[in-house]
């Protein structure tokens, strides 16, 4: 049963619902905007306030995320590729995640993923280390506040297929040792495994 109601103590309209199993495409409140030659915002959050201090948007959850899907495949999709246009930003545990949907469909998988620092030494306030893992979640080496960079799935290419970053630079792990590439397309170790 769904009940729209008004509580000073949790929000001028409160809708609650406990009609038990949804079909994952289905929500408590569904906003809908089918006017497609416009493009418009179909949510709209304005707040008066004069600190800043109050969240637009909260979301209490044991396993909160946001899903972003787009609904319009890309030109020429690869028939193969499942996944495209469906991201998330995920909390698990003491990690905020940018995760991808994997090309099979099958799962999301972590491209950036950010730990709460916590407080070394404090049991009311421990955390992960305030680590930033790119391409993982959790392969910081038992350190605090450092950077993880996963090895590369496909390391740029060098010879006469290489593909020279223009105006910037490569920065990626091979079997463990760090590498560069700059314009000239000549890959530089910086660090052994």
């Amino acid at each position: 049963m769904t009940t729209i109601s008004t509580k000073s103590t949790e929000g001028a309209l409160v809708i609650t619902t406990d009609d038990g199993r949804l079909d994952s495409a289905s929500a408590v409140l569904l906003l809908r905007s089918t006017k497609k030659e416009y493009n418009q915002p179909v949510l709209r959050i304005e707040q008066a306030g004069e600190s800043g201090g109050s969240a637009s948007i909260r979301i209490d959850d044991p396993n909160p995320d946001i899903e972003f899907v787009e609904t319009t495949p890309p030109p020429n999709p690869d028939p193969n590729d499942h996944g495209y246009g469906k991201y998330e930003i995920a909390v698990r545990s003491d990690r905020l995640q940018i995760n991808g949907r994997k090309a099979d469909g099958s799962r999301f998988e972590t491209f950036v993923a950010f730990q709460r620092p916590g407080v070394d030494g404090d049991p009311q306030r421990p955390g992960a280390g305030g680590n930033i893992g790119f391409g993982t979640r959790d392969q910081f080496g038992g350190g605090h506040g450092v950077i993880a960079i996963a090895n590369a799935s496909v390391p740029p290419p060098t010879g006469p297929n290489r593909k020279p970053p223009v105006g910037g630079g490569v920065l990626y792990v091979q079997d463990g040792a760090l590498w560069y590439m700059g314009p000239s397309g000549t890959p530089t170790q910086i660090a052994p495994a």
